[in-house]
């Protein structure tokens, strides 16, 4: 066995040739030694050099990929402790954290209410972070309503703050009844040299129109127009509404027919308030040729639109009409909800047609629509009224059997009725 295992190392070993003199062996090998132990010396220094050239380096951006590879995963798993935790390990190891992970993990905990964690990473990134980084800081704070913080970490911005910067600041001072101050900072942004967007002179018009109304924030689109901010069809659905919150329907007519020529075109949410208001006024007749228009334009309308026009039939005792409308919805993609047949079948009930809104609740499911609630509930009071007390037991029990509960205004709809009939024994 010894001898195999002599053979095998004999193998294994490197030829060199012969020494020709029994007496250089010796120097030979001794001269190998030293050449090959200079040779791991000089590579030793340079790995060591080269190590301590990286620690004396200033810190690195990146963070390390794994590191960054890992602060990615937790917060995407929602583990903000964890990442809060992997940042600080980053930054005592010397380096900066990456900054796209960062700015999402800021995001994060400022829709928790954590600012104080989420400037503290905004802190870590150091040189990092950017005008992003700060945005996000800033509408964080706004969205608590900490105006002046927001404004305090605007200032320490090592950079000029841009627009997304600005309109979380011009918004939250809008929301809170403060337009003057609004435009202040407005004036501020544009002396600063920063662009203001559209969406900077909509936020600003929609708040001058609840002060002013619109006629003064008309001044305000003259001026965005002027300094070549042209408004799109968001900013004009904002003029619309007032029109729409303070009467002024031929107004609201006669800017949506101005639309086109502006380039605009105009949307659902730019209609349901012109529609709204035809039907308020009673002009019910307008109203349908508005729709047909929208409709002729292929203006994608949403449940909301019908609804609005649904209901104003019905409350003007023209269930039949609403029903058609329903028919024209099914017709262009727009599938109705429980919502709108809830509001047919109380429009029949009012009509005092008890038996075409049994019909529909009975249809309800062929439509694809389950009966809630507040539909069995409109049909109960229809029976109550006729004083079809038998029919309004069976439906009660119906409800219970269809997993439909009876609620509070189920129970007090009957009674009210019963004792409307002088039947307060029974309750």
């Amino acid at each position: 066995m010894a001898t195999n295992t002599s053979a095998a190392l004999l193998r294994l070993r490197p030829t060199v040739p012969a020494p020709s003199s029994p007496s250089l062996r010796v120097p030979e090998l001794n001269r190998g030694r030293r050449r090959a132990s200079s040779i791991h010396h000089r590579c030793r220094y340079r790995v060591v050099a080269r190590w301590t050239r990286r620690q004396t380096r200033s810190p690195s951006r990146g963070g390390g990929g794994g590191a960054n590879r890992r602060l990615r995963g937790l917060i995407q798993r929602g583990e903000l402790d964890g990442a809060l935790r992997l940042v600080d390990y980053i930054r005592r190891g010397g380096m900066w954290p990456a900054v796209v992970p960062c700015n999402i993990l800021i995001k994060r905990l400022c829709a928790e209410g954590r600012l104080a964690d989420a400037e503290r990473v905004v802190g870590a990134l150091g040189p990092s972070a950017t005008v992003v980084t700060y945005s996000i800081m800033v509408n964080g704070y706004c969205r608590s309503g900490d105006i002046d913080a927001a404004r305090r970490v605007m200032g320490a911005m090592p950079f000029a703050p841009d627009t997304f910067t600005y309109n979380p600041i011009v918004r939250a001072l809008c929301v809170r009844g403060r337009v003057r101050d609004a435009l202040v900072v407005f004036d501020e942004m544009v002396h600063r040299g920063c662009p203001p967007s559209v969406v900077a002179y909509s936020i600003l018009l929609e708040a001058a129109c609840k002060e002013s109304g619109y006629r003064q924030a008309m001044s305000l689109l003259d001026e965005m127009r002027a300094k070549g901010c042209e408004p799109y069809v968001v900013t004009y659905n904002v003029l619309v509404n007032a029109m729409y919150n303070e009467g002024d329907v031929d107004e609201a007519i006669k800017l949506l027919n101005c639309l086109p020529s502006y380039g605009c075109k105009p949307d659902a949410v730019t209609y349901t308030p012109v529609l709204k208001s035809l039907c308020s006024s009673e002009q019910l007749e307008k109203a349908e040729e508005l729709l047909t228009e929208i409709v002729s334009n292929n203006c994608a309308l949403d449940v909301v639109t019908f609804n609005a026009i649904i209901t104003s039939f019905c409350e003007k005792g023209l269930a039949d009409r609403a029903i058609e409308v329903v028919d024209q919805m099914s017709k262009h993609g727009c599938t109705p909800d429980i919502v709108i047949y809830s509001t047919i079948i109380n429009g029949l009930c009012k009509e005092r047609r008890i038996e075409d809104a049994i019909k529909l609740l009975r249809d309800l499911q062929s439509y694809g629509c389950k009966p809630d609630s507040v539909t069995y509930t409109t049909v109960l009071k229809g029976l109550c009224g006729i004083e079809r007390w038998g029919d309004a037991e069976e439906l009660l029990a119906e409800m219970v059997h269809n997993n439909c509960p009876p609620d509070e205004v189920t129970f007090n709809t009957i009674i009210t009725s019963l004792c409307q009939k002088g039947l307060q024994k029974i309750c």
